[in-house]
C-alpha cells in the first residue's frame, strides 16, 4: 500500500499470515461472494488480499475475462498460478506476469510489497473490487486511503465488494488495545495478530472519504465450536459513480 498507509497497517507478522493462508487453504467461495460475481458479471475484476485464489476462481467462473489478484505475500500467488493451470511448477510464477488461461482470460497476480495499487496497476482499470477479510487489518484512516484507491482503480458505475469485522465481532474479546482501533488478539491461533473492529458509523465514513456510494450495508453473524466462537461482520457494496 501507500508508505503513509503502511504506518497505519495493522496485520502484524506478514510470515504467519501467510503460514494462515496457505494452512487453510481455502477452496469455495463465500456465498455472498458468489451471489455478488453472479449478479453484477464483472467482465474485469480484482481481488485485494487474494490469498490462495478462490474468490478469483469465483470471478472467473462468473464470467469475468481479465483478472487481477494482489496479496502482500508471494507464495499464495505462487498456488494461486497452479490451481488457475497456468503454470506447472510454483518456481515458474512470476509477479506481475499476463497468465493466459485456456478459456480465453488473463491472470495477473501482484505481490504488492508496499506498493500502492496505482504504482502496480499503472492505468489499468477494472470492473470490480472484492476484498474480503482484509481491510480490517488496518485501522480506519488506513482503510479510507485504500478504498480511495480502489475507487481511483474502477470504471465508471463498477463496484467495491468487502467485508470488515464488526465492533461485536468475539475476536476482540480479551484483545489488547493498542490504540483507538487497534486490537492485539489473544484467541489461539490468531496471537499477536492486529486488527480493527468496525461500527456501521465508521464504515459510512471511510466510504465517503473514499467518494464511494453504500448500495448495500449488511450483516453476517456466526457462531463456531458449538458457540464458543463468534464472528460479526458488516458486508459492503458500493458503486463508482458516473461523473
Amino acid at each position: 500500500m501507500q508508505e503513509k498507509s503502511n504506518e497505519n497497517r495493522n496485520y502484524g507478522d506478514l510470515k504467519k499470515w501467510q503460514e494462515l493462508v496457505l494452512k487453510g487453504d481455502l477452496i469455495y467461495p463465500h456465498e455472498a461472494v458468489a451471489r455478488f460475481a453472479a449478479k453484477f458479471k464483472p467482465a474485469s475484476a480484482m481481488d485485494f488480499g487474494c490469498g490462495t485464489g478462490r474468490h478469483l476462481a469465483c470471478l472467473a467462473k462468473a464470467g469475468a475475462k481479465e483478472l487481477i489478484g494482489i496479496d502482500i505475500n508471494a507464495l499464495p500467488l505462487a498456488a494461486v498460478a497452479l490451481k488457475f493451470g497456468a503454470i506447472k511448477d510454483a518456481k515458474e510464477w512470476e509477479n506481475g506476469k499476463k497468465l493466459n488461461l485456456e478459456n480465453g482470460a488473463t491472470l495477473e497476480l501482484f505481490c504488492s510489497d508496499g506498493k500502492s495499487l496505482s504504482e502496480i496497476l499503472s492505468d489499468k482499470k477494472v470492473d470490480a473490487i472484492i476484498s474480503w477479510g482484509v481491510l480490517h487489518l488496518y485501522e480506519p484512516s488506513a482503510a479510507a486511503e485504500i478504498l480511495k484507491e480502489f475507487a481511483n482503480s474502477l470504471n465508471e458505475n463498477g463496484r467495491v465488494f468487502i467485508n470488515l469485522r464488526t465492533d461485536a465481532d468475539g475476536l476482540k474479546i480479551g484483545a489488547e488495545r493498542i490504540n483507538q482501533n487497534s486490537y492485539k488478539t489473544t484467541r489461539k491461533g490468531y496471537e499477536g495478530l492486529v486488527y480493527s473492529f468496525y461500527s456501521k458509523t465508521e464504515i459510512e465514513e471511510i466510504f465517503r472519504q473514499a467518494g464511494l456510494k453504500i448500495i448495500a450495508l449488511d450483516k453476517e453473524e456466526f457462531t463456531q465450536n458449538n458457540g464458543e466462537i463468534f464472528n460479526s461482520f458488516y458486508i459492503v457494496e458500493a458503486l463508482k459513480e458516473a461523473k
